[in-house]
């Protein structure tokens, strides 16, 4: 059993344990998991299932007949594809597009695809560390950024910041559970800090590698682009929560404040991958294709904030189900990630939050870590 200082091991044999052990050890207490839509493996705890075991969601799919495969907006692309070409030199300093990186693999494939297809658009890639980032993914960042060919710039707040932010946050849950409130929040910081540097260093494109699912459930956006009224505005709370009930005054000016810019200084917010609308499959398998990430270094288990154990343990507890489960359920629904992928990950950590099986010690260390102990958050290991 790891201890609790090794969270990359446990997540290691998280997913060894999926793949290997649980197909036989759920057959031992399937009668305690949750009843899932034998279609897109929704737990009856999200949402009500027929005695024929799919859920409201998919047989309604159903009912409205057949649809056709999704493709992507061939309109969207162009208008992606020509504002990326326009952008080329046109940054007022040595960069023309800030690229949000994190060493998975959506950013990976877009840091590629860009570089590929507009070879004068000089990029640099973003990272923030929030204290609590995946050492594969660290890892990731490492290898791959001499491979893509381009500059990067790593910036880490104090790590007391993000530790109020998530402290405040995992205690006054949404309705959207560890997903809407606490992961919602980090997103927010990060493109607000994107946004920051953009104005400060001239640059006039920002891109997100954000899934079609993420911008449109996470950020209730329908298309590419971030509205340009949103981008001018000042940032006063985040996941519904007013910044000034989580930070002292010094600490809310480190978020995004658009009316203190120009603007003309103020850069347009991209999110390629919702034109580009891909399967999960084909951005795993390209990714490959190019040599740049393998099957387990792109796994999101693995490169994913180690929050992210805690919050799936903390939403089962409040919720009856991982939070993160909504958007992959529905990318399941609509053919863009395989049911047989997702369904023993999410009954395990359903098990493994209720009993503490492989990630007790690393939950009971990451709650310490915020100040937090596991009757904060409503969990109590059988």
């Amino acid at each position: 059993m790891p201890g609790p200082a090794d969270p990359a091991r446990t997540v290691r044999l998280f997913e060894a344990y999926v793949r290997h052990v649980w197909p036989l050890h759920r057959r031992l207490v399937r009668a305690r998991l949750a009843r899932r839509c034998r279609r897109c493996a929704a737990s009856e705890r999200m949402v009500a299932l027929g005695a024929d075991g799919v859920c409201r969601l998919c047989a309604e799919a159903a009912a409205a007949g057949p649809v056709a495969a999704r493709t992507p907006d061939r309109r969207a692309v162009d208008e992606l594809e020509a504002i990326l070409e326009s952008a080329q030199g046109a940054g007022k300093g040595r960069y023309d597009a800030l690229v949000l990186y994190s060493g998975g693999k959506d950013s990976t494939y877009l840091i590629r695809r860009v570089r590929e297809r507009h070879p004068r658009l000089r990029l640099l890639a973003f990272t923030i560390h929030n204290g609590f980032m995946s050492p594969v993914a660290l890892g990731n960042i490492d290898d791959l950024i001499p491979r893509l060919g381009v500059d990067h710039l790593l910036v880490r707040p104090r790590r007391e910041f993000y530790v109020r932010l998530f402290r405040h946050c995992l205690t006054h849950l949404n309705a959207g559970g560890g997903y809407g409130t606490v992961d919602f929040s980090d997103g927010e910081f990060l493109l607000d800090s994107a946004r920051r540097i953009a104005a400060e260093q001239g640059i006039p494109l920002i891109l997100a590698g954000y899934s079609r699912y993420q911008v449109e459930n996470g950020l209730g956006l329908r298309q590419f682009e971030s509205p340009r009224e949103r981008e001018l505005a000042d940032r006063t709370e985040t996941a519904g929560i007013p910044l000034a009930d989580i930070f002292p005054p010094d600490e809310v000016a480190h978020w995004w404040h658009g009316t203190r810019h120009p603007p003309a200084a103020v850069a347009r917010l991209l999110f390629p991958l919702h034109a580009w609308d891909l399967e999960e499959e084909e951005v795993k398998r390209q990714v490959g294709a190019w040599g740049l990430l393998s099957r387990r270094s792109a796994s999101p288990v693995a490169t994913n904030h180690q929050l992210i154990p805690l919050l799936g343990v903390v939403d089962v507890h409040q919720l009856g189900y991982s939070s993160f489960e909504i958007e992959l359920c529905r990318m399941i629904r609509e053919g863009k990630a395989a049911v047989a992928d997702w369904l023993h990950v999410f009954e395990l950590l359903e098990h493994t939050a209720r009993t503490g099986l492989f990630v007790r010690p690393m939950v009971e260390d990451l709650l310490a870590q915020l100040g937090l102990t596991s009757a904060d958050v409503g969990v109590r290991f059988a």
